[in-house]
């Protein structure tokens, strides 16, 4: 009895179906929907607080009035024990002083604020002293407060709508 010899064909045919194959299979395979994802850090909207620097200031001074120092215990109050930042910037154009220009008053002001905050019971590792925007027209100077929070979002693998917040490492 003779054997046929295999046509060198027939071995390219196999392999090309076991690749189309392994093809098929894996168009199965696919990532879960962002829905169904576990993201570690979601930044949470943030609170904004803006005031007229000539109300939280003694003029073109950078000494807080008694309404600035109620300010600084309401963003403080605001932010409560989750505040994981509370940025401080200024924005529009601030009359200078015979000892400071506009930039060092500016940054003097931020930096008044961002004390009352701490005096208010603020962590100082919380509070971040932002820069100064640039302004084209004369707009008046504005004290900005932003307070932002982070959270965990847990989430089960079917989709559903169950998650919970986790801030500051501790669970609500």
């Amino acid at each position: 009895m003779r054997l046929i010899p295999a046509n060198r064909w027939s071995l390219a045919f196999a392999d090309l179906t076991l690749l189309m194959l392994g093809f098929v299979v894996l168009s199965f395979v696919r990532p879960a929907p962002p829905a169904d994802r576990v993201d570690a850090d979601v930044i949470l909207p943030a609170i904004e607080f803006a005031w007229p620097a000539s109300v939280l200031f003694e003029p073109r001074e950078a000494m807080l009035t008694s309404i600035g120092r109620e300010k600084a215990s309401e963003v403080a109050g605001a932010a409560g024990t989750g505040a994981r930042q509370i940025n401080v910037s200024m924005t529009g154009r601030s009359d200078a002083s015979a000892r400071l220009d506009q930039w060092e008053l500016s940054a003097a002001r931020m930096a008044a604020f961002a004390r009352g905050l701490k005096a208010s019971g603020v962590d100082e590792s919380a509070i971040v002293i932002g820069g100064q925007s640039q302004v084209i027209d004369d707009e008046p100077q504005h004290l900005i407060a932003t307070i932002r929070t982070s959270s965990s979002v847990i989430a089960p693998a079917n989709g559903t709508a169950l998650a919970s917040q986790i801030t500051n490492g501790l669970e609500e």
